[in-house]
């Protein structure tokens, strides 16, 4: 048990009023009161600067608890509870499930170990709460003594003698303390124990108030956390919002980059006269002027030439392209059979033909065919 500022509320059966109080600051008794008393709240203990971390420690009656030191090894720490509930049940008259079991901190090869009623510890802590008072700590009367290195000490303590040694802690009848302390006693008084209270409670083996009796922490709202989460959350906030933006410029200059490559691209395929307002549209504009009507000049000639290529004795000897997107050819054959041939491939490239009359001319058949999109 850490920090040097306590408040120890002595307590018999947790049925009548308590014995007394002390408080305690740095170790030293600063106040007390007597049978009966209610200690006061710690900001009317009439000390200005104390800083709030006063623990509460209920002293409960060292007949009411049984405590032991036993030997035990590297445990979890619930394997070691188990195996204190197991070694409890050696000791103890009462069976183990019957019975509050709290285990000391490890150290050494040994740790503490006490047994008390439940109905006990229920009753000092009832009382204890019915004072206002939350404990953090429950410590069986004979803790407050400070051990000695070898030895035992004792505390007589109204009609009980208090024993403490290394690995001895009990409260007994005077004559059956000295039979237990086998003569190897040193008898100590109220001002030695006072002294000493402070390095006896940071120096306590185990605390009762554990398992179903352990202190239970009030929720409450940290309000330095809250507001540094909240900080936190508007810096996330302002670096996606940042990160947002830097895209959304990032995206327009790119898009402005491309607006000015369409714009040059435009003024190279445009007539110098023209203005550029709308790129893509008079691009298109001036795409189409050059295609022409229709299907366009080039993909009709295309046809054309490819139906001629694949035609045998086939010639031709004219070719127009008017503005309705019509491409007249005139083409001349060995005989009449070859210009139908030549029609019907360019039917069958996707085009509409209309052939006009054979007539004969310097030895060959000449014919006028008109193409058109379909």
């Amino acid at each position: 048990m850490s920090g040097g500022d306590f408040l120890l509320l002595f307590l018999d059966d947790g049925l009548t009023p308590p014995r007394g109080w002390m408080r305690l600051r740095d170790g030293a008794v600063i106040a007390r009161g007597g049978a009966g008393a209610v200690p006061p709240p710690a900001d009317e203990a009439g000390d200005p600067d104390r800083d709030g971390d006063e623990r509460v420690v209920l002293i409960v009656p060292g007949e009411d608890v049984v405590i032991h030191w036993i030997e035990l090894p590297a445990l979890s720490p619930a394997q070691a509870i188990a195996a204190a509930r197991l070694a409890a049940g050696e000791v103890s008259a009462a069976p183990a499930e019957r019975l509050h079991v709290a285990l000391g901190a490890a150290g050494g090869e040994t740790r503490a170990v006490a047994l008390v009623a439940p109905e006990r510890m229920a009753a000092w802590l009832a009382q204890a709460q019915a004072l206002g008072l939350d404990p953090d700590a429950v410590l069986p009367e004979p803790l407050l003594l400070l051990p000695p290195e070898e030895g035992i000490v004792r505390w007589a303590q109204g009609g009980l003698h208090l024993l403490r040694g290394p690995a001895v802690a009990l409260a007994a009848e005077p004559a059956l303390a000295a039979l237990m302390a086998d003569g190897s006693i040193v008898a100590v008084d109220d001002a030695a124990v006072e002294a000493g209270l402070g390095a006896a409670l940071a120096a306590a083996p185990l605390d009762l108030r554990q398992g179903p009796f352990a202190r239970r922490r009030r929720w409450r709202i940290d309000w330095p956390l809250v507001r540094r989460l909240a900080l936190l959350g508007g810096f996330i906030l302002l670096a996606i919002l940042a990160v947002q933006i830097v895209l959304i410029l990032k995206y327009s200059f790119a898009a402005d980059r491309l607006e000015r490559e369409v714009a040059g691209v435009a003024r190279s395929a445009l007539p110098r006269v023209a203005t550029i307002d709308d790129a893509p549209s008079q691009l298109s504009g001036r795409l189409a002027e050059l295609r022409g009507a229709g299907l366009g000049f080039s993909a009709s000639a295309a046809a054309v030439f490819a139906a001629v290529r694949d035609t045998a004795n086939v010639e031709l000897s004219a070719l127009a392209f008017d503005e309705g997107g019509a491409l007249r050819v005139t083409a001349t054959a060995a005989d009449a059979a070859d210009i139908a041939a030549l029609a019907r491939r360019i039917e069958a490239a996707g085009f509409a033909v209309d052939s006009g009359d054979v007539r004969p001319g310097g030895g060959r058949q000449i014919a006028e065919i008109t193409v058109r999109g379909r």
